[in-house]
């Protein structure tokens, strides 16, 4: 009977942790700690605030489920926490790219500003589709030419149209 009862546990038990992955951080990783509005009321006054915060570093693992980061004094807590209020930390290292100021010259963000207008352009895109539009003129141009060199001969309607 008993190793029955011990079975059924283990099957409920494999059931119950199907979907609930294991996490280990060691020493040194950085993570971030969620802000619950239990152990961290001055943190979370409204809903706008940041539900995370860190990153932090692991001083120690205590045993399976717990670790004990590198908390700054000011928070008031203790240092312990579980492993469902802690997450990996992962740099943004796209972010870095990301200019400062968004009227740096030579930038193009979609709004031409007062200068750029007076100036021309500036940028290869810019150059690019004047180019292009020269090149278009050039073309109509000897279209325009060859469609006078046949006046009177038999002419498709479009080198009219053309011209």
């Amino acid at each position: 009977m008993r190793s029955r009862i011990e079975r059924k546990n283990a099957s409920y038990q494999a059931q119950a942790n199907k979907h609930r992955k294991k996490v280990v951080f060691q020493p040194r990783d950085l993570i971030w700690i969620h802000l619950g509005k239990e152990r961290f009321p001055s943190k979370r006054k409204n809903k706008l605030i940041p539900r995370v915060d860190g990153p932090f570093e692991v001083l120690e693992r205590i045993n399976y489920n717990d670790y004990k980061v590198d908390l700054p004094r000011d928070y008031g807590v203790s240092t312990t926490f579980n492993v469902d209020d802690l997450s990996a930390y992962q740099a943004d290292y796209y972010l870095a790219g990301l200019r400062f100021k968004s009227h740096q010259q030579g930038e193009d963000d979609g709004i031409p500003l007062r200068q750029d207008m007076e100036e021309g352009p500036r940028t290869p895109a810019k150059s690019n589709a004047s180019s292009k539009v020269q090149a278009m003129a050039q073309i109509l141009e000897k279209s325009q030419s060859d469609a006078s060199r046949l006046n009177g001969q038999n002419v498709p309607s479009f080198v009219h149209l053309i011209s």
